[in-house]
């Protein structure tokens, strides 16, 4: 069974591809779509609640409700489309941001979020019952959703076709995953720094590049 790259060299590489001119302007454009909920979100840090008032509190919450349900289905829609760009991404070809947002409101957006709904309440009962079986799901579950991007097959497919890549290197999958997730918060820790939430704008940028040490190594176990 052949070795997977390190997790250093699959960060490194995908460093590399987010960096790189073309790719970099790509994916601004692909995640200009988020912009709006980190402002909001960030906005919410420095507005006071609305209290005193039960109509106030009940409006907050709604907006709220709302605009937590917009972010998931326009997220839902980015991450399909920055997946869906990957292959293509490495084989150089250049691509029109519109032609492949177009493309990922089409392919797989509900499949994609009723995938992304099932993971987290796999995720979720693992956890719930002990770590150990929390760890297991998202390892086992890792790929499902690239396949489900690539492959079009359904969920439970997507699933079952995942934990085979992982079969026999759950050790080594898991590693490279817990390395992706410490670069990940890395990164944010260190944008966080930047005041007036601007990092935090900054980082709702950077979700391809998060994505991409991931999408790397499914490539690899492909």
């Amino acid at each position: 069974m052949e070795e997977p790259s390190s997790p250093i060299e699959l960060i490194k590489r995908s460093v590399d591809i987010f960096s790189k001119k073309d790719n970099f302007w790509f994916f601004i454009k692909i995640y200009s779509f988020m912009l709006p909920f980190s402002l909001f979100f960030v906005l919410q840090g420095f507005i006071p609640g609305l209290t005193g008032s039960q109509v106030n509190y009940t409006l907050q919450l709604g907006v709220n409700v709302l605009v937590n349900l917009l972010y998931l289905l326009i997220s839902t829609w980015v991450s399909v489309s920055a997946i869906s760009s990957f292959e293509r991404i490495l084989t150089g070809e250049k691509l029109s941001a519109v032609e492949v947002l177009k493309k990922g409101c089409k392919k797989y957006w509900w499949s994609y979020f009723l995938l992304t709904i099932v993971l987290a309440l796999i995720s979720g009962i693992g956890f719930i019952l002990l770590i150990v079986p929390g760890i297991l799901f998202i390892t086992w579950f890792a790929f499902a959703r690239f396949i489900l991007v690539e492959k079009g097959l359904k969920i439970k497919e997507c699933l079952i076709k995942s934990r085979e890549m992982v079969r026999g290197r759950f050790w080594k999958i898991f590693g490279r995953l817990l390395i992706f997730g410490i670069f990940e918060l890395v990164v944010e820790i260190i944008f966080s720094a930047i005041p007036y939430g601007i990092g935090s704008i900054f980082t709702g940028f950077l979700g391809a590049l998060f994505i991409l040490p991931s999408y790397l190594l499914y490539k690899e176990l492909e």
